[in-house]
């Protein structure tokens, strides 16, 4: 009986050994940061920094992308700020492009932007 006894007590304390080990393992893992898009120029940017995906020009060919972001952007930017920074984006150098919206993100508190690996 006293065999019984340790048995189940050794037997019940490898089980809760056992959960503890597992519950550690299998964490939850962090959620990844994405940017609180609060003002419509902030959206606007998120719109213009990933129009190739949002758009769907990433389905057209490579040549027709372009034209087919211009006019989904003229369709779906929220803010005139917005529209302004778009008209100025498209009369600059690639060079300056880049830099002058690296520059407007860092404005608005963004960092990532897509568009800018396609320049």
């Amino acid at each position: 009986m006293r065999l019984l006894v340790i048995s189940l007590l050794a037997l019940s304390a490898c089980n809760s050994k056992t959960t503890h080990q597992e519950t550690e393992t299998h964490e939850e893992p962090t959620p990844i940061a994405v940017p609180v898009l609060d003002t419509p120029i902030q959206r606007d940017l998120d719109r213009i920094c990933n129009a190739e995906e949002q758009s769907g020009a990433l389905h057209e060919a490579p040549n027709a992308r372009a034209t087919h972001v211009g006019i989904w952007l003229a369709n779906n930017l929220e803010s005139q700020q917005a529209r302004d920074l778009s008209a100025k984006l498209v009369a600059l150098a690639p060079e300056e492009r880049i830099a002058h919206l690296k520059g407007v993100l860092r404005e608005h508190q963004l960092s990532d932007c897509e568009i800018i690996q396609t320049w």
